[in-house]
C-alpha cells in the first residue's frame, strides 16, 4: 500500500511538472508567433521610413512627417532590442537552469514586450501610410 502511495505521488509531481513546463513552452511558442507575424514588416518599415522622409522636402507638413520617420524608426529599434534581449537573456530559462517562477515570470514579462513591439511596428506603419496619402 504505501509503495502504490509512494508511486501516485511521484506520478503526479512528474505530471505537475510537465504541465508547468508545457505552460511555459506554449507561451514561448507564443512569442515567437508574434515575433514571426512582425518581423517581415521590417522591410515595408524601413521602405515605409525612407518614403516619409523623402516627403519631408516637399514642405507639406515637414513636423508631421519627421515624426512618423522618428515612429517608424523607434519600432525597428524595438524589434531589434527585443532580439538582443532575448538572446542575452533566454538561456538559463529555456536550458531549464531557472526556477519555474522565474521562468514563468521571464516568459510572462516577454510576452507583453513582444506585443509592445507588434503594436509598434503596427502602429507606425499605419501613421506612414496615412500620412503618404496625403
Amino acid at each position: 500500500m504505501k509503495k502504490a502511495i509512494s508511486l501516485l505521488v511521484i506520478v503526479l509531481f512528474v505530471f505537475a511538472c510537465a504541465k508547468k513546463e508545457d505552460k511555459f513552452e506554449t507561451l514561448k511558442t507564443e512569442v515567437f508567433a508574434i515575433h514571426d507575424e512582425v518581423m517581415p514588416k521590417m522591410g515595408e518599415l524601413m521602405t515605409l521610413k525612407k518614403k516619409v522622409l523623402e516627403k519631408v522636402a516637399s514642405g507639406t507638413n515637414p513636423d508631421e512627417l519627421r515624426d512618423a520617420a522618428l515612429n517608424l524608426e523607434k519600432a525597428q529599434e524595438g524589434m531589434m532590442k527585443w532580439m538582443n534581449e532575448w538572446s542575452a537573456n533566454s538561456t538559463p530559462h529555456v536550458n531549464n537552469e531557472s526556477t519555474e517562477e522565474e521562468k514563468m515570470t521571464f516568459i510572462n514579462a516577454e510576452i507583453e514586450r513582444v506585443k509592445k513591439v507588434k503594436e509598434d511596428i503596427n502602429s507606425s506603419i499605419a501613421e506612414a501610410k496615412e500620412i503618404l496619402k496625403n
